[in-house]
């Protein structure tokens, strides 16, 4: 170190900054080069119509009242064109024609203020649906199911088809059921947990696991504002590389943006041309054993039921931000045939649209790829600047202002948008949490494979 200048803290600080302000931004600019009557206009929202949709339809089937739950699926009814074409079939499948004339009367009216029209395929399907609903027979040689998917096979369905559909629906129900489940009873061990952490803390019997504070770590801020830049060019790049030469094969498009994960871990290397050793850059962002493999799986485990209380209350403001932002929408001039994807991650598409290669790449993708970079950079690499830079107020402050600034970035730059960062933030505030503690990656990395996983799961399960 002492043949290198200082670390260029403020300069890679300013460089951070601006890069999360432009990302915010550019999240928040509304996509108008789709007009929002067109079908392909809000895809993940058509995507997640169906999971609501299937699930509704899954818990018909448990309780024998498709009347008593076609009644719920009034919520359904929004956004674009192609999200409420599939309200209506979904409604006169489930017995309740009046709901789908009743809808279809809004969509003219909104379209009339709106002074927009029906696309000719969207006309098409409208009429197919009107017929439906008054108990007309269209002719066989019209498919709904070309246009609307799912739906249009439900709505098609004879009674068989349709108990069939109805018993996939209801295995689909129970397994995420099981799922959430454990989540629920893991949420309450973990809230106990948290309780007996807080009065050990208050008692000093939990110590940081950290490293001691060094000069060096200023050069991890130079590492953070690199690797920012160059995820992003690498992903960007992967990308324009699939677009370019890889037609029709997203498979090995995704496999791209892998090697672009990983291969963002680069910037790693700026550490050690910086002048520190990579034993010292191990020790440094928690690439260690800790006190032994085992007892940090173990410790990553519990972690993560020790993040969900966290994770729920970002859960409830996250809720409250996007009542807030329906309502503003609402309320002043917002598109009626908007998207309601808002808060969904682009991975919801893919996993919906997605061959069984390409599937299983995104759960490499999301649980290992996603925690190994981005905990090596955000709880490793970030979080120790921080709680170095911050070593002269006092520790709680130390550990709780790192804690807020790590969580914040890390959700930040999240593809949801800006109302899903609490959300996250309660995700992160846990593995900062778990990394102040453990001092090593171990426990953090499993919280976020594992978090990741179950989403995952619970997704694959409905979409598939």
């Amino acid at each position: 170190m002492k043949d290198h200048r200082p670390p260029f803290v403020k300069v890679a600080w300013g460089l951070i900054i601006v890069f999360v302000l432009g990302l915010a931004i550019l999240q928040a600019i509304p996509d108008r080069a789709k007009e929002s009557n067109s079908e392909d206009s809000d895809p993940i929202g058509l995507v997640l119509v169906q999971l609501q949709a299937e699930y509704l339809l899954g818990i018909a089937q448990v309780l024998g009242a498709e009347q008593e739950i076609a009644t719920q699926a009034e919520f359904l009814d929004a956004g674009s064109i192609g999200q409420r074409q599939r309200y209506m079939a979904f409604m006169i499948a489930m017995g309740d024609p009046e709901a789908a004339k009743q809808s279809a009367l809004r969509m003219r009216v909104e379209l009339e203020k709106a002074q927009r029209s029906l696309t000719e395929t969207q006309w098409k399907t409208q009429e197919y649906l009107d017929q439906r609903a008054n108990g007309e027979t269209i002719p066989d040689s019209v498919s709904l199911e070309t246009q609307l998917g799912w739906f249009g096979i439900l709505v098609e369905a004879d009674q068989e088809k349709r108990r069939e559909m109805g018993k996939v629906a209801s295995i689909k129900v129970f397994t995420a059921g099981a799922i959430m489940a454990f989540i629920l009873f893991a949420a309450v061990v973990g809230f106990i947990g948290l309780i007996i952490m807080l009065v050990r803390t208050l008692n000093h019997q939990v110590q940081s696991g950290l490293n001691p504070e060094k000069p060096r770590h200023g050069i991890y801020a130079e590492v953070f504002a690199l690797w920012l830049f160059l995820f992003m060019a690498l992903i960007t790049s992967a990308q324009w590389i699939g677009q370019q030469f890889v037609e029709d094969n997203p498979s090995l498009e995704m496999s791209f943006s892998l090697l672009a994960f990983f291969g963002s871990l680069c910037a790693l290397f700026w550490a050690r041309f910086r002048g520190v050793s990579w034993r010292q850059i191990r020790l440094d962002i928690g690439w260690t054993r800790g006190a032994g493999l085992f007892k940090e799986i173990f410790w990553g485990v519990s972690g993560y039921a020790m993040m969900l209380p966290f994770l729920g209350i970002g859960i409830i403001i996250t809720m409250i931000l996007l009542f807030f932002q329906g309502t503003l929408a609402g309320g002043t001039g917002g598109d009626p045939f908007g998207g309601t994807s808002g808060g969904s991650h682009p991975i919801v598409l893919e996993i919906a649209n997605g061959d069984l290669h390409l599937r299983i790449l995104l759960i490499v993708l999301a649980t290992i790829a996603a925690p190994v970079v981005e905990e090596t950079m955000f709880r490793g690499v970030l979080y120790r600047q921080l709680r170095s830079s911050s070593k002269n107020v006092t520790f709680a402050l130390s550990v709780s202002g790192s804690v807020l600034v790590t969580s914040f970035i890390f959700a930040a730059i999240h593809p949801q948008g800006w109302a899903v960062i609490p959300a996250l933030m309660g995700i992160a505030i846990g593995m900062n949490l778990l990394r102040e503690w453990r001092g090593t990656l171990l426990p953090p990395m499993i919280v976020h494979g594992v978090s990741n996983g179950l989403v995952t799961s619970m997704m694959l399960i409905f979409l598939s």
